[in-house]
């Protein structure tokens, strides 16, 4: 049998080239505990709104805005990504990342809840990306359905939430309610009559969902 250990170092060796400003703000997030995404879910992520040729992204949960300039690079230069951070200082941050990007045109930042904003967002978007906190993943997909578009691509990170929603494995008391809710968002995400769903093993875990078009 396979060495996870050994497979997951080897498989991180084999991510998508970054620039300087990508490894730059992969350093920082490292130094300060800021939860970006890993460059192996970044690189899918750019993968899959290249392939779907996505045009209007939806990002739940900014940061500083790293897979932002993924999504962006991927739907540039015509394409549009609305992504949406709840603390201040980490929005102020990204705005300056798009900006040494050049991307700050293609990038429409809100600072906000985004229980409080995904009401307000009209139109549909081909690709959305869920990456905020995790015990909230229900409360956003009740927005983020209607908001998908037919044919468009939904990704929620970190649903494996480190092993721990595995049944039989321990976690801290601290945790279970984020466990019990995500456990409950993966089985909403399979049983969907309107979703083709993949849960793969990237990073911390990515739910990979289609949403069908009606005949």
């Amino acid at each position: 049998m396979l060495d996870n250990t050994l497979l997951y170092e080897y498989l991180k060796k084999l991510v998508p080239k970054r620039d300087y400003l990508l490894k730059q703000m992969e350093q920082e997030g490292l130094e300060e505990k800021i939860p970006i995404a890993e460059p192996q879910t970044t690189g899918l992520l750019y993968l899959l709104a290249k392939m779907n040729h996505s045009k209007n992204v939806l990002e739940i949960g900014t940061a500083t805005g790293y897979s932002t300039i993924w999504l962006a690079r991927a739907v540039a230069p015509h394409g549009k990504v609305t992504t949406i951070e709840i603390n201040q200082l980490r929005h102020r941050r990204a705005r300056e990342y798009f900006q040494r990007a050049g991307l700050d045109s293609n990038i429409t930042p809100y600072l906000g809840d985004a229980l409080q904003i995904l009401p307000q967002l009209r139109g549909e978007f081909d690709f959305i990306f869920m990456d905020a906190a995790k015990g909230q993943y229900i409360a956003f997909f009740e927005y983020v359905y209607r908001l998908l578009a037919p044919g468009g691509i939904l990704v929620a990170d970190n649903v494996l939430f480190k092993g721990m929603v595995v049944p039989g494995t321990k976690y801290p008391r601290r945790k279970r309610t984020i466990v019990v809710r995500l456990r409950k968002f993966l089985r909403m995400l399979n049983n969907h009559p309107n979703l083709v769903t993949s849960i793969l093993p990237v990073g911390d875990g990515v739910a990979l969902c289609l949403k069908e078009r009606k005949e």
